[in-house]
Formats: C-alpha cells, sequence, structure tokens
C-alpha cells in the first residue's frame, strides 16, 4: 500500500511537470511580443532591451524555465506583467471563488446523478429508464457552454430571475453552476445505473437471492454498494475536471474564479499569471486522481490484495 501511494505521488508530480513544460514552451512559441505589448510602439530599441534584460526574456529557453522552477519550489510564483501584483496574491482569491462553484456543482451532480442512475436502474427497461436515458443522452451531446446559453435564455432574459454576469450573492452561483453540474450529472448517472445493472446478473447477487434475501436486502447490501467503487472515481476525476476547467463557463458569466482569470491573461499575455495557473490546476488534478486511487484501494478489496 504504501509503495503504491508512493509510486503515485512521484507519477503525480511528474505530470505536473511535464504540464509546466509544456506550458512554458507553448507561451514561448505563442504569437506576439509582451516587450512591445507593455512598452509600446513608441518604445526605442534601448527601452525594450532593458526590459528583456529585466524579464530575463534575452536568457535561453532552458534558463529561463530552471529558473522558474527554482523560484517555483520556493514558492515564487513571479509578479503579474500587467499590474505589478504578485502572482500568489492575484490566484488564491480567484481560486477560491472556481473552489466554491466547483463543489457546489459537484454536489449537486452527485445526489442527481446517484439517484437518477440508480432509480433508472430500478425501474430497467420502464418509461422511466428510457427517460432518463433520453434526457442523459441529450445531456451529454449538449456542451456544457450551450447549456450555460439556454439557462441564460430562459431564466435571465425571458424570466428574469436570475442574473447573468458577476457575482458576490448566492442567485450568482445558480446559472454556473447549473452549467457545470448538468453535463456531470449526466455522467455519473449513465455510470450509475449501468454498474447497477451488471451487478445484478453477478453470481453473487444471485446467491443471494437464493439465499432468501428480500429484493430491497440485495439491492442495498450488495448491488448498490459494489455499484458506487467506479462511481466514486468518476466523482474525483469530474471534480478535477471541473475545478481545472471551468474556463468558458466562467467566461461566458463574468464569473471571478480561475478559469476567468486565466483567459484574461492569455489575451494580456500575462504569461506568469497563465504559467501558475496552468500548473495549479494540474497539481490539484493529481492530487485529486492520488486520493481518488487511495479511496479506490481501500473500498475494492481486489485491489488492496493486488498491491
Amino acid at each position: 500500500m504504501v509503495i503504491a501511494i508512493v509510486r503515485r505521488i512521484a507519477s503525480g508530480l511528474l505530470a505536473v511537470l511535464l504540464a509546466s513544460l509544456l506550458a512554458f514552451a507553448i507561451l514561448e512559441a505563442s504569437p506576439g511580443d509582451i516587450v512591445q505589448t507593455l512598452l509600446g510602439d513608441e518604445s526605442t530599441i534601448e527601452q525594450q532591451m532593458t526590459l528583456r534584460s529585466e524579464l530575463n526574456l534575452d536568457q535561453p529557453f532552458h534558463v529561463r524555465f530552471l529558473t522558474y522552477l527554482a523560484n517555483l519550489l520556493q514558492g515564487d510564483l513571479g509578479v503579474s506583467l500587467i499590474n505589478g501584483r504578485p502572482v500568489a496574491e492575484i490566484i488564491v482569491h480567484r481560486f477560491i471563488n472556481t473552489l466554491l462553484l466547483t463543489c457546489l456543482s459537484t454536489t449537486l451532480a452527485v445526489v442527481v446523478g446517484f439517484s437518477l442512475g440508480a432509480w433508472s436502474a430500478l425501474h430497467h427497461k420502464g418509461l422511466i429508464d428510457m427517460a432518463v436515458i433520453v434526457l442523459t443522452a441529450l445531456c451529454l451531446a449538449i456542451p456544457s457552454f450551450g447549456i450555460a446559453i439556454f439557462l441564460t435564455q430562459i431564466f435571465s432574459v425571458h424570466l428574469k430571475l436570475l442574473p447573468v454576469v458577476g457575482g458576490g450573492s448566492l442567485k450568482h452561483f445558480i446559472l454556473p453552476c447549473l452549467s457545470l453540474a448538468i453535463p456531470t450529472a449526466a455522467v455519473i448517472t449513465r455510470l450509475v445505473r449501468a454498474r447497477m445493472l451488471d451487478e445484478i446478473n453477478k453470481q453473487y447477487t444471485l446467491t443471494a437471492r437464493a439465499k432468501g434475501l428480500s429484493n430491497k436486502q440485495v439491492w442495498l447490501r450488495h448491488i448498490f454498494p459494489n455499484a458506487l467503487i467506479p462511481a466514486v472515481t468518476m466523482v474525483g476525476v469530474q471534480f478535477g475536471h471541473l475545478l481545472g476547467g471551468a474556463f468558458v463557463v466562467e467566461t461566458l458569466f463574468a464569473w471571478p474564479g480561475l478559469g476567468r482569470l486565466t483567459v484574461q491573461a492569455i489575451f494580456d499575455q500575462d504569461y506568469p499569471v497563465v504559467l501558475a495557473a496552468v500548473i495549479l490546476s494540474a497539481l490539484i488534478f493529481q492530487v485529486l486522481n492520488s486520493m481518488v486511487d487511495i479511496l479506490h484501494r481501500q473500498l475494492d478489496p481486489l485491489i488492496r490484495e493486488g498491491d
């Protein structure tokens, strides 16, 4: 068990390192000149050279990357090129907003997904099951930004019940939360339904029925607990995706989160902010994956025996 955890942590750190290297390389190859953007078209060659030296842009790629990693290990994420504020100070507040939005979205998706999945499996091949299949297929076919636009048209434009952009109140949470939760709930619903139906025909289920257990006891003691294992893994993965990938939804609703900050930093060519956001997202995703793996090993005895 300990060896497996150490191996998982090492692979996670390697993935974060590769993600930072890839982000650094993409920003290096991106069009535009940040020095020209900061100083303007009327700047002199001397001014441009001075700023390049201050930003270490006159150094080779590998030197700048290793310098950045060294500063990162010391907790220094750099300074924003646009407003001069420490990047860590900028990101912390935005990350908290994204974390709140993601937690609410994931909680809603888990409650709805597990309930619909179990309900659909209990009514297999019935009208309820067919309705759930069609509904989840529709939710999966429409991207999150499409759902966001649809919800905005209904609740903001026509009914005028909810605000479209901004943050600060409970009403501002609702539309972004629903836009992220609906596709995730559809994924969880289909997974829970499929796993529960798969468990019905397993040998241990047939044995339990042969021993005289009621249908309710079979579902509560055997089918549902075993169907939870892959569903828990999926929830952890989806939470990581939502936490690091809510860029479009946050931008559409002008939600003051990490995704919107990253998009704006890309347009502004504020590379320290972009790098910090990418590394933070990769680190969080790896931490969540590691936690899910550990939880999966605790829930599934077959995996524990294989360690």
